[in-house]
Order: C-alpha cells, then sequence, then structure tokens
C-alpha cells in the first residue's frame, strides 16, 4: 500500500513562533545567552534546535536537559496557538482518498498526540512517532525502518515529506521519494519541491 510519512512542525503545523519563543527563553534564563529570535528560527530550520543548544552550551548534556527542561514549559504554553500550515487538513484527505497511509514522525514530544487531536487530524494517521518515545532523531533511519518494518511499509512507494533538509537527508537513507515544502533557494538534492501544501495533488 502506498505511504506517506509527514513531519509536523513546520510541515503541517505553524509551530515555529512557540519553538523559537521557548529555545530563546530558556537559553536567556539558563545560561544568560541572548540570540535573535530569526538566528534561532534558521538554526531550526537549518539543523534543529536540539543542535543549536548543544553547541551553545559546548555540548554539555547535563546543560542541554537543563535547556529542555525550561524549553518544554515555554513551548507547551503556546500549544493553543499552533495552528495548521495553509492547505493541510485539505492535503491530508486529499493523500486518504488517494488511498495513502499516513504516518507522522517527530522530534516533538509526546505533546504531539494532543496537539494532533485539538487541531482535527490525529484520525488521519495510522501512527504518530515521538523522538521521546525512545527512538534515534532524524536524519538516522531508525524511525523509518521502525514504521516500515511494523506495518510492511513498501519504500518504492514510500513519501516523505517536510520542510528541512534533514527530513530530506531522512527519506534518503531508506530510498524514499521526497517532497521538501519550502519557498528557499536550496544547495541539496530532492524529488520535489513545493511552496505550499496547496502544490502537493500536482505530484502525489
Amino acid at each position: 500500500m502506498r505511504s506517506i510519512i509527514w513531519d509536523f512542525d513546520g510541515t503541517l503545523a505553524n509551530s515555529y513562533p512557540g519553538i523559537v519563543m521557548a529555545t530563546q527563553k530558556s537559553l536567556k534564563e539558563n545560561f544568560d545567552i541572548s540570540i535573535s529570535k530569526d538566528s534561532i528560527y534558521t538554526e531550526a530550520l537549518k539543523t534543529s534546535v536540539r543542535k543549536l543548544a548543544s553547541d551553545l552550551v559546548d555540548g554539555n548534556e547535563d546543560k542541554v536537559k537543563t535547556f529542555y527542561k525550561t524549553y518544554k514549559l515555554y513551548e507547551k504554553s503556546y500549544h493553543d496557538q499552533i495552528k495548521l500550515m495553509p492547505h493541510a487538513k485539505i492535503a491530508l484527505e486529499y493523500c486518504k482518498i488517494q488511498g495513502y497511509q499516513q504516518f507522522i514522525v517527530t522530534h516533538r514530544d509526546t505533546s504531539i498526540f494532543e496537539v494532533a487531536k485539538r487541531l482535527g487530524i490525529a484520525d488521519y494517521f495510522v501512527e504518530m512517532v515521538s523522538a521521546e518515545d525512545g527512538h534515534v532523531r532524524k536524519p538516522d533511519p531508525e524511525m523509518l525502518t521502525y514504521l516500515i518494518e511494523k506495518h510492511s511499509l513498501d519504500t518504492n512507494d514510500l513519501w516523505v515529506i517536510g520542510d528541512r533538509k534533514i527530513d530530506i537527508d531522512f527519506g534518503n537513507t531508506v530510498g524514499a521519494k521526497t517532497i521538501l515544502i519550502s519557498n528557499q533557494t536550496i544547495d541539496f538534492k530532492v524529488d520535489h519541491q513545493i511552496k505550499s501544501l496547496q502544490e502537493l495533488n500536482n505530484i502525489i
């Protein structure tokens, strides 16, 4: 059966404002590190908030844990402001009608279940996988191979959709077809690039 692995933050939902705010506040509160929201957003798109925080504290794992403890509190306070990306629900419904099994694979913690339910999209997914469940983070293929093995997914008919290079690298690890949602000029290879979910039906 045809399948789609969706990223969540920045792909299906506009959650970056809360992620950026929580990162900025936690860095300042815990380590007196001041960094602009634009810089945090750029780094989040390029790699991840985790890598940014780790680099800023010289890879000290205890400090990274301290960062995340505060970060999660601030980010959670933003959950009721998370909105679906334009055309997200239409795209999910379209893919359902086309006969795709749909999954979410995210670095977000287990709040993904609550947030997806509040946004009214939880029922579109066979399974939602969070890195906090003990899985290895993207672009390591572990979360993908977990789903492939559990649900007998065919990698020849598997799409991975996200808004960052890390999502594309993730899909490439198993030979999936990839779609990047971004209006920025990129310097890496992807099967398809679209500016918004409105264009998805031109590809699948």
